[in-house]
């Protein structure tokens, strides 16, 4: 592991991997946007960092208007109302991570990207041991107190509701309660590791829209339960921007205009259409 810098090195000892990187992290802040374009914007990311044309990625951001996103592998037929979901005026979108299905409706989204040699072991589990103390340090930053990274899996990792099992290095509340979902794309050169944080309920009515049976409700909680108060995007969003902003050191950054022009392709030749999302 090359050279940390002081913040690094405290994420290091508390999850055992630490960036085996010198330059700045990128930490990029946006507001809440279509579904569709938050996966066209993350793949690109990807294909950044992929190339090595950007350094690691760290990017916070909401879904506007409501989103109900499936893994990359699940499957859609006989399992996703499309009918109730286009009544319902939410946007569909298969993620480029895996996973299974997220209603995206009042919650933070993170998504952390990172080529292979930003970090030494690189793998699954080290990518998500890398993420687990940034995500604790953002929840505690809010206020939410005892949360603790998830030892074992728990619950069957085939329910089609991301929330209704918890993986290992998953974010569990003091409650014992699930709190947030998190899913990669694992690729040669680089991950891509996308995580759900429910600021309210409002996500556990992803059974509308399940033509399948789904997990118990009460396996899952959110940022409002565990402080026992309401808290809105904007708070969530620069809590968590402030605690990985100190922990890495990153550095405010924003879409170059080569990754703006991917994302605004891939947005328009694969996420609003058919082929990508409803291709199994």
């Amino acid at each position: 592991m090359l050279l940390l810098k002081r913040a690094e090195i405290a994420v290091a000892k508390e999850s055992g991997i630490g960036l085996a990187y010198e330059g700045s992290v990128r930490l990029i802040v946006e507001g809440a946007a279509d579904g569709r374009w938050n996966m066209a914007v993350d793949e690109a990311l990807l294909e950044s960092v992929s190339s090595g044309a950007s350094g690691p990625v760290v990017r916070l951001y909401g879904f506007e208007p409501a989103t109900l996103s499936v893994g990359r592998f699940q499957r859609t037929a006989g399992s996703i109302d499309f009918e109730r979901l286009a009544a319902d005026g939410l946007i569909f979108v298969r993620r480029p991570s895996g996973g299974q299905a997220v209603l995206h409706a009042e919650e933070l989204t993170y998504a952390v990207i990172l080529g292979k040699d930003h970090l030494i072991p690189f793998g699954k589990r080290q990518v998500y041991r890398f993420a687990a103390p940034l995500l604790l340090a953002g929840l505690t930053a809010l206020g939410v107190r005892s949360a603790a990274s998830s030892t074992a899996q728990r619950g069957n990792p085939l329910n089609p509701d991301c929330f209704g099992s918890t993986g290992e290095y998953e974010i569990d509340a003091a409650s014992g309660r699930k709190l947030v979902g998190s899913a990669q794309m694992l690729s040669r050169t680089a991950v891509l590791q996308h995580g759900s944080i429910p600021l309210t309920r409002m996500n556990r009515k992803i059974t509308r829209y399940l033509l399948t049976e789904a997990g118990d409700p009460s396996h899952a909680s959110s940022v409002s339960e565990e402080m026992g108060e309401p808290v809105d995007f904007v708070a969530a969003r620069s809590a968590f921007a402030h605690a990985i902003g100190a922990a890495l050191q990153a550095t405010p950054n924003s879409l170059t205009e080569e990754e703006r022009e991917r994302a605004e392709r891939l947005y328009r030749e694969k996420y609003t259409g058919d082929a990508w999302n409803r291709s199994l």
